[in-house]
Order: C-alpha cells, then structure tokens, then sequence
C-alpha cells in the first residue's frame, strides 16, 4: 500500500507540472501578441489638417505661421516637408511671396508638438486687364480710324489723272458720248472732249 500510494503522488506531482507548463506558455503567447498589438499601433500617426492664411515662412529656421480660426499657429518643416502652390510642387522658401493667401497644413503629431508634413498654397486667380481708356476716348478714336479709312479708301478708288489724252480713257469710259455730258463714275464727274479725250471734274473747252 505504501508503495501505491507513493506511485499515486508521483503521478499527480507530474500533472501538476505538466498543467503549470502549459498555462506558462499560453501566457507569454499572449503577452507576444499583445506587445505587437501595441506596437503597430503606435507606428501609425494620423495626419492633422488645418486651414488657414499664410502668415509668414522662415526659410532659415523652418518655421512656417498660420492664422486660423484659433489664432495664430506656427510649425516645424521638415526635409520631409512637400509645398505646392494650387496643387503644383513648389520651393519651400518660395512661399515667402505668397503671405496673406489661404494654406492648408498637413500634421503629423511627434510627441508633443506637431510637424509640417505637407502645404498647400492657393493663391487668387489674377485679375482681368482693366482698360484705363474711358469710353468717351474709346469712341472718339474709333471714329477718327473710321475717317483714316475711308478717307484711303476712296482715294483708291477714285483715278487720279484729270485728264484722259484720245485713246487713253479707262475702260469704264464709253468710246461714243456726247461731248461735255457729264458722265459720273464712283463721285466724279467725267466730260468727252470733241477730239475724244476725256477731262475730269470740269468740262471740256469750247472751240
């Protein structure tokens, strides 16, 4: 009896241990999957956008200031750091000139203070050219180009000899008509000399 009873404890010191093995290694499993569980979320920092007007951009120091509903805010760029101008990637230290415009930041939270991950600057459209000619000028000149070429115009057309020797006169001059019968043509007037030339604009002489 004796010698079953020690077999019996020996058997139950070995379950113990065995039970104590597995409750070990289930919890450090646990454990494994928690810290890595923890870990990964601490790698992922969500991105902060804020809106605003661009105040002023450090070139030397980085810094770039916004006013916003809260007042005024300014963050830390970085080499990290992308700019763009109405989408468009732009130099950093080009935002200098673009002060008073709307800006939205993008930020990224490291410890207890926020970086500038990415900005973007939208700018105004340019205005229209304005015409600084009244309308008064505007229509004085467009008369006076209409006189200038009228004026060319008419003077082409008309000929300019005011006097047509016989067997000289241009074609639109009929060959057979009575003498010094005014014949108009394009506002002059034309008259047939008895020996067949042609005078313009007076008539012809009496023999």
């Amino acid at each position: 009896m004796a010698e079953g009873q020690i077999i019996e404890t020996r058997n139950g010191g070995e379950d113990m241990r065995h039970v104590s093995a597995t409750t070990a290694t289930v919890l450090v499993v646990l454990l494994a999957c928690l810290g890595l569980a923890g870990t990964g979320d601490a790698q992922v920092a969500q991105a902060v956008q804020i809106q605003g007007t661009l105040q002023a951009v450090s070139c030397d120091t980085g810094l770039v200031t916004l006013n916003t509903a809260s007042g005024s805010n300014s963050f830390q760029a970085t080499n990290e750091t992308t700019a763009f101008v109405n989408g468009a990637a732009a130099d950093f230290c080009s935002l200098q000139s673009y002060a008073g415009d709307s800006a939205t930041a993008f930020l990224i939270p490291t410890g207890n203070a926020f970086e500038l991950s990415q900005i973007n600057v939208t700018p105004p459209p340019a205005p229209a050219p304005v015409s600084t000619l009244s309308p008064a000028v505007i229509g004085i000149g467009a008369l006076l180009l209409g006189g200038v070429i009228g004026y060319v115009l008419g003077h082409q057309a008309q000929p300019s000899p005011a006097y047509y020797p016989v067997g000289q006169a241009p074609a639109y001059l009929p060959v057979h008509y009575p003498v010094n019968r005014q014949f108009a043509y394009h506002g002059r007037s034309y008259f047939r000399c008895a020996n067949g030339a042609w005078n313009v604009d007076h008539a012809c002489k009496a023999r």
